[in-house]
């Protein structure tokens, strides 16, 4: 037990350190709040204290960094702005008829690319020019409705 005693300090720093490898891979501050409660318990070796204060303050620090600081950590990685992409992205847009869009069929100029389309069931079939906007994007296909006015698309984007 001497040995345990003479290197409790390098052990705990160990079991930070292992503690923070872990926290890397799952990147939910569980483990780095493990990881304070270690080098908590390493600083009270340093100040001489016995094994069982050393396992409080492990115990005490890791609790108080789970309570007190790991939800404001979360919370300030989990902010910001949630921006939409993928196909999800599109809906919403604005897009031409390239070639008349059914129930079934039609293509559509969609952010610059001809995209499969269909309307609604139920809904009128739209001619070729017209202004349309994605209503859901299902699969390849793009879900259109007709605008009432499509705004003036850049040369070179459409």
């Amino acid at each position: 037990m001497d040995n345990w005693g003479d290197h409790a300090w390098l052990i705990w720093i160990g079991v930070a350190v292992v503690f923070g490898l872990i926290e890397i891979t799952s990147l939910d501050f569980f483990f780095l709040m493990l990881a304070g409660g270690a080098l908590a318990a390493s600083a009270a070796d340093a100040v001489g204290a016995p094994l069982a204060v050393q396992v409080i303050a492990f115990a005490a620090a890791s609790g108080v960094l789970l309570f007190v600081a790991r939800p404001p950590l979360r919370a300030w990685t989990q902010k910001g702005d949630r921006t939409i992409t993928g196909t999800a992205a599109l809906v919403g847009h604005q897009a031409r008829v390239v070639e008349p869009v059914t129930e079934t069929s039609g293509l559509v100029k969609l952010s610059g690319e001809v995209w499969s389309a269909r309307v609604e069931p139920g809904a009128l079939t739209l001619e070729v020019d017209s202004p349309v906007h994605v209503i859901k994007i299902d699969g390849a296909t793009a879900v259109v409705a007709p605008t009432t006015q499509l705004p003036e698309i850049p040369e070179g984007r459409q």
